[in-house]
């Protein structure tokens, strides 16, 4: 167990603008990720973009607290300091796991609080009716076979994973994300009002082109999706080209929606 220290704020401002930017973007990091994920990004994103990160308990600067191995429980804790964040206009980012709880939160935002981004980029991540499919439980998986795993996932450097006394701290954050990934059940909701980028890596063994375009069914209009080089962690190894085609969807003017999906290979 972690303990149970003062829980520390779930939003973490990275931009270092000052005033800040006249649109937030919220970041929500893959399993097992945090705010460091999204280490710059404000540099490489104009400054009317003002970039905060989701830093959930269990990792980083939140180490030693619980981590959070359900969903609900995240969006209890994340939605109200969304609410206080987003008195200006904002976006939401979410990757793989993230992607889920990005568009969860908005959910929650829409349905309860009559609150809509101004964009959302879900990005890394299967249209959420076929999430779980061919998908293994991992988070019950023991410690020798789930680091393998990750090894395989190829997102966590090779000098951590053969880290036993960092991993012995990683492994129990690691495994209440993928529990609250195994517990997820997506619900039928209105669709979002606000405009969807999907984005994919064109590598990706778990996240193919078919799964992007199944967002569509869940989205109103035009789905846009990107699909830019690399494998499920294509927003390291693709991330100023990623950046750049959210800057244009957030700082130009939008384009006016259709009626059919549009996809680009980058």
């Amino acid at each position: 167990m972690h303990g149970n220290p003062p829980s520390r704020p779930w939003i973490h401002r990275l931009s270092r603008t000052n005033p800040p930017g006249r649109i937030r973007l919220f970041c929500f990091p893959y399993a097992g990720g945090g705010a460091s994920t999204f280490r710059g990004w404000a540099e490489l994103l104009p400054d009317e973009i003002d970039v905060h990160a989701i830093q959930p308990p269990g990792r980083e600067d939140r180490l030693f607290e619980d981590p959070v191995d359900t969903l609900q429980a995240t969006l209890d804790a994340v939605v109200p300091e969304l609410l206080e964040h987003s008195k200006e206009p904002f976006a939401l980012f979410g990757h793989s796991l993230g992607a889920i709880v990005c568009w969860e939160a908005a959910r929650v935002l829409r349905e309860e609080h009559d609150i809509e981004p101004m964009h959302m980029f879900l990005s890394g991540c299967r249209a959420l009716p076929a999430v779980h499919d061919g998908r293994r439980d991992l988070h019950t998986l023991p410690e020798a076979e789930l680091i393998e795993e990750l090894r395989l996932m190829n997102g966590t450097p090779e000098e951590i994973l053969r880290n036993s006394d960092f991993m012995r701290m990683l492994l129990p954050t690691v495994r209440a994300d993928y529990a609250m990934l195994s517990r997820y059940s997506f619900l039928p909701c209105k669709p979002p009002g606000a405009p969807v980028t999907v984005f994919g890596g064109a590598n990706d063994p778990g996240v193919g082109m078919n799964h992007l375009q199944q967002w569509s069914e869940l989205v109103e209009g035009e789905l846009d999706s990107v699909v830019l080089p690399g494998d499920h962690f294509f927003l390291h190894a693709s991330r100023e080209p990623l950046l750049a085609e959210m800057a244009k969807r957030l700082v130009e003017p939008a384009r006016e929606p259709g009626r059919d999906s549009s996809h680009r290979s980058l």
